[in-house]
């Protein structure tokens, strides 16, 4: 199925005035009717409602209303309805199709401008026909336009002023924009878009880029100059003075290193002595603390000795008073009766014994504390020569950290002096650069202008102008003419004659058949158009020049063709094409009686007594709903 659009109905809603509604059916729609009445302002609408920026022209009958529908059948969304009102600005997108907008129903948010970021009319509408995403270039620098609406009006809408016109009914008329409605007509005709190409600087730029290039690198080199000239000495001594510098850091870093490494051996060596000497002092400390509580248990082994001796040199005295005759009866030691003898006795054996208990324990304990005092001096010694080890490693560190900081702080002055050196360098390194690169740019070949091809090639052209003469043939244009397609105007010739060489009613048959050729041609080889097409006044040939005096009498060409039935045919032919595509003919002359079953007609009568009067009532009418 050929993806396309197909308009239902365009409403225009307010709250002071009902619903104003035209209907539309798949296939040729006719408008025709009196003068003001709507016709043009009908295609205004039908573009306002597809993005087009400028606002509804303003007409007395649109007071009143706020909004506009535009009822359409869109491929893979299916029937929709688009709200935009009247002053312009974002859509409301509404599925299904409505008369006026739905209380409750969701609708989606489109921008009116096409911004690739953002959801929009032409991203939504041209994304469903297959042409979302398209470029097409705009000018010989290959800069490029995306495909909008706005960019396929031309051959969706054309209005009467256009469809008279001499030129090219593909052209706008502005020079800057003939390249990209000329490659967008190829867009169509062959499926393929300027994606690919990449843009060039145009060479008014690249020229005025190297000028100013030039200027500004010839400013930094005479301020390079300056600064050369006042630093007073040539680049060679210059080089001479870095090298000789760089050989005296290698030097002195060199020399660094040996002291650092020896300041470290020296400090590890002094620390491995302070923890010695600390764990000297402490060992020493336990054993001054041990040898004290030794003495005191000295002191109590020479007390309880004391005390035994006095308990054994007391029973020796009492034992001695009682081998004496008693001193208060005069009895003989024989005669004398003492049963605690033996206890006192025992007394004194367990003191001596006790006494040469404590005698050899206070040998051993004499012994223990003169082994604690030996060991006890041995720490004094090696505190002491640990002590002497320190002050000297103290001493060496004294002389190398002076030595090693001198050595630094000369390395920090020989680094600044490379530094300014350096830095003088590259003010002649950077000189060289720029004047490198202002060589370039003086030099620098212009280049050619790009070329790029625009429009579409000659076999499609051939191909092109036969689907024209088809379309004519169909429609019984007189002469049967060959027709051929102009590279150079961009439009078709007939029998080798322009087309803008003929009278206006001519001219609009033809500008007609010309995009009717091009929306078969796009069907016929899977290519995608949006599939309507609106005319206003094709027929005017057919025209009555009392009645519609502002196009003039008829020329000879004109008479010749309103002496045929081409109007006939011409509606024919639409017929014929039901179901593959939809057209809206704005017409002044009302269609073939014998073909009206087979169009959907409305008629403007501008009478509101009689029928439809237009578009939109006059100020105080009704509007006619359908």
């Amino acid at each position: 199925m050929i993806a396309r659009l197909i308009f239902r109905h365009l409403s225009f809603i307010g709250t002071a005035k009902p619903v104003s509604t035209l209907p539309f059916a798949d296939g040729p729609n006719v408008i025709y009717g009196a003068s003001n009445t709507g016709k043009s302002f009908t295609l205004a609408a039908l573009q306002f409602m597809l993005g087009k920026s400028t606002p509804l022209p303003v007409i007395e009958q649109l007071d009143g209303y706020e909004a506009v529908l535009l009822g359409l059948d869109v491929p893979s969304l299916g029937p929709v309805t688009l709200y935009r009102g009247i002053q312009g600005a974002g859509f409301r997108l509404y599925e299904g199709l409505h008369h006026e907008p739905p209380p409750g129903v969701p609708f989606r948010v489109l921008d009116a401008e096409y911004d690739a970021r953002t959801e929009n009319i032409t991203s939504v509408l041209l994304g469903a026909l297959g042409l979302g995403g398209k470029f097409v270039v705009k000018n010989e620098n290959g800069e490029k336009n995306s495909v909008t609406l706005r960019s396929l009006d031309p051959f969706v809408f054309v209005d009467e002023g256009s469809i008279i016109d001499a030129r090219s009914p593909i052209l706008s008329g502005q020079y800057t924009s003939a390249t990209a409605e000329k490659n967008l007509f190829r867009l169509l005709l062959t499926g393929r878009d300027d994606s690919a190409i990449v843009a060039v600087v145009p060479p008014k730029i690249r020229r005025a880029r190297q000028e100013g290039q030039k200027e500004l690198l010839e400013e930094w080199i005479a301020s390079l100059d300056a600064q050369i000239d006042a630093i007073g000495v040539p680049r060679q001594q210059l080089d001479d003075q870095s090298k000789r510098i760089d050989a005296s850091l290698i030097a002195i870093k060199g020399d660094l290193a040996k002291r650092q490494r020896r300041i470290d051996e020296v400090t590890r060596e002094r620390r491995r002595m302070i923890d010695e000497a600390d764990r000297v002092t402490a060992q020493a400390r336990e054993i001054e603390l041990t040898l004290a509580r030794f003495a005191r248990l000295m002191e109590v082994y020479e007390s309880d000795v004391e005390r035994l001796e006095a308990l054994e040199q007391g029973g020796h005295l009492l034992l001695a008073r009682l081998d004496r005759p008693c001193p208060l009866c005069g009895a003989e030691v024989d005669h004398q009766h003492h049963p605690g003898r033996q206890d006192v006795e025992r007394s004194r054996v367990a003191a001596r014994v006790e006494i040469a208990r404590i005698d050899r324990e206070r040998r051993d304990l004499v012994a223990t504390m003169s082994g604690l005092e030996a060991d006890f001096a041995t720490n004094l010694a090696t505190s002491e020569r640990l002590r002497r080890r320190m002050a000297a490693a103290e001493r060496i560190l004294g002389a190398l950290r002076p030595e090693e900081s001198g050595l630094r702080d000369e390395y920090e002055q020989r680094i600044e002096a490379r530094d300014t050196v350096r830095e003088r360098l590259k003010l002649f390194e950077e000189r060289d650069r720029l004047a490198v690169q202002l060589s370039q740019v003086t030099t620098a070949p212009t280049a050619a202008k790009p070329k790029l091809t625009v429009g579409i090639d000659g076999p499609t052209g051939h191909e092109f102008a036969s689907k024209v003469s088809e379309v004519l043939q169909a429609w019984k244009f007189p002469g049967n003419p060959i027709v051929s397609f102009d590279s150079q105007t961009q439009d078709i010739r007939l029998d080798g004659k322009e087309r803008g060489a003929n009278g206006k009613g001519v001219r609009a048959i033809l500008h007609s058949a010309f995009k009717v050729a091009v929306l078969l041609y796009c069907q016929e080889k899977g290519l995608s158009h949006p599939g309507v097409l609106a005319l206003d006044t094709p027929l005017l040939t057919y025209r009555e020049p009392i009645r519609v005096p502002r196009h003039g009498a008829l020329a000879a060409d004109e008479k010749e063709l309103a002496a045929t039935t081409l109007y006939e045919h011409f509606y024919l032919h639409l017929a014929s094409l039901s179901g593959r595509a939809q057209f809206i003919i704005l017409e002044n002359s009302d269609p073939p009686s014998d073909l009206v079953n087979r169009l959907s007609v409305q008629t403007f009568t501008g009478d509101l007594a009689d029928g439809r009067s237009g578009l939109l009532p006059p100020a105080g009418g009704s509007p006619t709903a359908s």
